[in-house]
């Protein structure tokens, strides 16, 4: 079980990235003009990485209690498949959509058998 818990770590900050990319790839392709593009862009990710570290974060003090924080990366991650839906990159999504759903269900297995 060991194994699997730290290849799920592996996992979700892989997917962690690939969120904060995709939704500031996607923030960034809406923008109008270069100076917005980037706002757009820089904006999303700093929001998106203060939620994920403030509420998320193994050693945040403020970190979600465990059935809520499967939802909180959930929603999250729904951001992530919207983003990348959201650019025409629809098997990103998919591919996306499905590790996602591994990754918290392995978290949510890992926590209810501790």
């Amino acid at each position: 079980m060991q194994a699997l818990r730290y290849t799920n770590y592996l996992l979700a900050f892989g997917l962690e990235l690939f969120l904060l990319f995709s939704v500031s790839f996607w923030g960034y392709s809406v923008g109008k003009t270069t100076t917005t593009k980037w706002i757009y862009a820089l904006v999303l990710f700093g929001v998106l990485a203060a939620l994920w570290g403030i509420y998320a974060a193994p050693k945040s003090t403020m970190r979600i209690p465990f059935p809520w924080l499967n939802l909180f990366k959930i929603a999250m991650f729904s951001l992530g498949t919207l983003a990348f839906l959201g650019l025409g990159k629809t098997r990103f999504a998919v591919i996306y959509s499905i590790l996602s759903i591994i990754s918290v269900a392995i978290s949510y297995f890992d926590e209810t058998s501790s």
